[in-house]
């Protein structure tokens, strides 16, 4: 309930198991943030989308 937290909640279906479930449940989309070439791609978008995954910066 929004009113019982003002926080985020971090939703990684990619990466779990139980976060797939929730992600199912509730219709939400599953995107992909890299590409087959390694680079972030939308919606990481903009300025990301030409960093390599192994550049964090």
């Amino acid at each position: 309930s929004p009113s019982l937290s003002p926080g985020a909640v971090k939703v990684t279906p990619g990466h779990s198991p139980q976060d797939l479930a929730l992600a199912r449940a509730h219709g939400l989309p599953l995107l992909s943030v890299i590409g087959d070439d390694g680079t972030l791609c939308p919606p990481g978008g903009g300025w990301l989308q030409v960093r390599p995954q192994s550049d964090p910066k």
